[in-house]
């Protein structure tokens, strides 16, 4: 996060009901990025961290994560240690999900690695070690972005 947003810092983990993290966000490099697809199914949960960051960074985030393109944000309630919080967090537009697609391997050990960081439950971490990857046919960024994955 901090790659992408110099303020970013931690706040909480805590996870938003009746959701599932899925890879089907269509991206513009051809592979899966993650959703937080709403399911309406209690029990569903997909777990995360809530960053805070300068408002001056936001518009940055959002040119990041295609605000308006392939994600809208959506103001959640995320349940935490001592209760719950309100967060924004993006979420897939419609119109960019393909269920045929898989995201990259190292797009899928970025979101581990990341969930391993901050200590996300072991069996939400095993669910995301058993997603189906497909290899990025562009070498280059396939190493460029091996080298920023904390493993």
């Amino acid at each position: 996060m901090r790659l992408r947003v110099s303020t970013a810092s931690p706040v909480a983990i805590g996870y938003v009901e009746q959701r599932q993290l899925r890879f089907h966000k269509r991206s513009v490099d051809g592979s899966a990025k993650a959703d937080a697809a709403f399911t309406a199914v209690p029990g569903d949960r997909v777990w995360g961290v809530v960053y805070r960051l300068s408002r001056d960074e936001k518009p940055e985030l959002d040119k990041h994560e295609f605000l308006g393109i392939g994600y809208d944000q959506e103001l959640v309630a995320v349940s935490i240690k001592n209760g719950s919080i309100k967060a924004w967090m993006y979420v897939a537009r419609s119109h960019a999900i393909d269920e045929t697609l898989k995201p990259y391997s190292w797009y899928c050990d970025y979101v581990i690695a990341g969930a391993r960081q901050h200590r996300l439950p072991f069996c939400y971490i095993s669910n995301l070690m058993g997603v189906e990857t497909t290899v990025d046919p562009d070498f280059k960024r396939h190493e460029h972005n091996r080298q920023h994955i904390d493993m």
